[in-house]
C-alpha cells in the first residue's frame, strides 16, 4: 500500500495515510485552525492530513493554487451549498465567473460610492446614537459588547445592500438573522466535514432550523420585490443586489434566476457580509485594548485629523489621512484574519509542486490563511502585533502579501464594502468616544502569554467557518465614555 501511495513522502501524523478523522474532529469542535497550525510547526509547510488531503502554508503556495481556475474548489464546499450552489460554493468556473459578472458592479469602488451617504447613515449615523443611548442609559459610562454591536451595524449594511432594506438591528438591539447566521455556519462546517451527514440533513430539526429560517427570510425578500415590481411601487433608482441578480439572466439557458438561485445567493451574501466584516473589527477593538499605546496612537492621527465631533470621517478621507490606522488594520487582518478555515481546492491532472513535494492529481490541497501569515520568509517575527511593519518602505508589498480576502481569481468581490464599512465604523467610534477595558476583564495589557514572548495574552479564538473569540460575551465588553472636544 505504501508503495503505491503518491503522498507518501509528504510528512504529517501516521494516521493520516488512512483517515482524515482527526482533522474532521478538530473541524466540528472549532479547532480547525489551532490544530492545523501545530502540525505546521511540528512538521513543516505541507503536511497530509488525510489520505488525500494536504495543508499548505506557505505564501507562494497559496498564491500559486489561488492564482487560476486550474484549481477547483474541492467537494468540501457542497456543504457550503444553500438550495443551490452559489457565488461562494460553486465548483464550476463558469457559474462562478457568471455570478462575479452579475453582482460585481455592487461592489465596484463606483457602485459603493453611490450608496457611500446611505453606508454612512448606518454605519456612523445610527451606530453612534446606539453608543450615545449606552452612556446615557449609564449617566456618562456605559458598559459596551463590541462583538454584538459590531454584527448588528454590518447586519444592517448587508440588509439595505443586498436586499434593500435594513434589519434595524442597531436600533432594536439585535436581530435573530444573526443568531441564524452563526448557527447555519456551524452546522455548514460539519456537513462539509462529514459528508455523510448531508444525507440527514432535513431528517434531523437541529440540522434545518437555522438555515430553514434564513432561507425563508430570503425568498420572502424575493416575493416581496416581486410584488413591488409587478405593482409597479418599485424604486428604479435603487440598485441593489436582490434587483442586479432579479434582472440579470443565465449564460446558460438565458432566463432569468430561478427563485431557488436568488435565495441562494442571498443566503450567501447575508452570512458573508455580517459575520467577517464583524469579527475584523472585533479583533480591532480587542488588539487596541492589549495594546495601550497602539490604541492611543490610532486615536490620537484620528482626532488629529479630524477635531469636530459633527463632522463625519468619510472612508476616503480615512484612507488619505490615517496611514496608521490603516497599518494596525492590516495588522490584524494579519495576525487573526476572520476567515479561519483553509481554502480547498482539487489538484489538477498536472499535479503540482508545494514547497518541494509533487502532489498528484485529485488531491486536496487546504491552503491555510493563517499559515501563509506566519511565513517568515516573507514575515519578521510573525506572532508579535507590530503595525508598524506596514509603515516602512516595505508597507505597500506586505499590504499585497496579506491574504485574508484570498487572492486570485476567487478574491472575495466584497474586498471594497469590508473597508468602507471597517473605516467607517470604527474611524468614527474611535473619535468620539473614549475606551477602556472593565476591571474584572480576564485579558489585558499587563497579562502576559509566555508562548508569544510575553506579549500580551490574546482570547482564544473558535473556527467554524469564520475565526471570532471563543467567549465574545465576556471578552468583547468595553467601558465606554463620550469624548470631550
Amino acid at each position: 500500500m505504501t508503495f503505491f501511495d503518491e503522498l507518501r513522502d509528504v510528512p504529517g501524523d501516521w494516521i493520516s495515510r488512512f483517515t482524515s478523522l482527526p482533522f474532521k474532529i478538530a473541524a466540528f469542535t472549532g479547532e480547525y485552525t489551532r490544530y492545523l497550525e501545530a502540525l505546521h510547526k511540528k512538521y513543516g509547510p505541507v503536511v497530509r492530513i488525510g489520505p488525500n488531503k494536504v495543508s499548505g502554508s506557505k505564501t507562494a503556495d497559496f498564491k500559486k493554487v489561488m492564482a487560476s481556475y486550474r484549481f477547483p474548489k474541492s467537494k468540501s464546499y457542497d456543504g457550503f451549498a444553500f438550495v443551490k450552489p452559489s457565488l461562494f460554493s460553486t465548483r464550476e468556473e463558469n457559474l462562478n465567473r457568471e455570478r462575479r459578472r452579475q453582482v460585481g458592479p455592487a461592489f465596484s469602488q463606483t457602485g459603493l460610492d453611490s450608496i457611500e451617504k446611505l453606508l454612512e447613515e448606518i454605519c456612523i449615523d445610527t451606530f453612534n446614537d446606539k453608543i450615545n443611548e449606552v452612556v446615557d442609559i449609564g449617566n456618562g459610562t456605559g458598559c459596551f459588547n463590541y462583538f454584538k454591536y459590531f454584527q448588528n451595524v454590518t447586519a444592517d449594511v448587508i440588509g439595505e445592500l443586498a436586499l434593500g432594506e435594513t434589519f434595524h438591528a442597531v436600533k432594536n438591539d439585535g436581530h435573530d438573522i444573526t443568531d441564524w447566521v452563526n448557527e447555519t455556519l456551524k452546522v455548514s462546517e460539519l456537513m462539509s466535514s462529514f459528508p455523510i451527514l448531508r444525507g440527514f440533513r432535513h431528517v434531523i430539526p437541529g440540522f434545518t432550523k437555522n438555515d430553514a429560517k434564513l432561507k425563508k427570510f430570503c425568498a420572502d425578500a424575493v416575493d416581496k420585490r416581486r410584488s413591488l415590481i409587478n405593482s409597479g411601487r418599485f424604486n428604479n433608482e435603487r440598485i441593489d443586489i436582490l434587483q442586479m441578480y432579479m434582472v440579470a439572466e443565465s449564460s446558460y439557458t438565458g432566463k432569468p434566476l430561478s427563485v431557488e438561485e436568488l435565495v441562494a445567493e442571498m443566503v450567501t451574501m447575508i452570512i458573508a457580509g455580517i459575520d467577517t466584516t464583524s469579527i475584523t473589527m472585533t479583533w480591532l477593538i480587542q488588539f487596541y485594548m492589549l495594546y495601550p499605546q497602539v490604541y492611543k496612537r490610532v486615536v490620537d492621527e484620528i482626532r488629529t485629523n479630524f477635531p469636530d465631533r459633527e463632522n463625519r470621517i468619510p472612508h476616503k478621507e480615512a484612507r488619505k489621512k490615517l496611514p496608521y490606522f490603516i497599518a494596525t488594520i492590516y495588522e490584524v487582518l494579519r495576525i487573526r484574519g476572520s476567515v479561519g478555515f483553509a481554502l480547498a481546492r482539487e489538484v489538477p491532472k498536472e499535479g503540482v509542486n508545494l514547497s518541494g513535494y509533487d502532489i498528484p492529481q485529485g488531491t486536496d490541497v487546504l491552503m491555510l490563511i493563517a499559515g501563509a501569515h506566519e511565513d517568515t520568509k516573507i514575515w519578521e517575527s510573525p506572532k508579535l502585533f507590530n503595525p508598524e511593519r506596514f509603515m516602512g518602505p516595505d508597507a505597500e508589498t506586505l499590504k499585497k502579501e496579506v491574504v485574508a480576502f484570498s487572492a486570485g481569481v476567487r478574491i472575495c468581490p466584497a474586498k471594497n464594502l469590508a473597508w468602507m464599512e471597517i473605516m467607517m465604523i470604527v474611524a468614527n467610534f474611535l473619535k468620539n468616544f473614549d475606551l477602556r477595558l472593565p476591571s474584572d476583564s480576564k485579558f489585558g495589557p499587563n497579562i502576559l502569554d509566555p508562548n508569544r514572548n510575553n506579549e500580551p495574552l490574546i482570547p482564544s479564538d473558535v473556527t467554524f467557518g469564520t475565526r471570532p473569540p471563543e467567549f465574545p460575551e465576556r471578552d468583547c465588553n468595553v467601558i465606554v465614555t463620550k469624548h470631550v472636544f
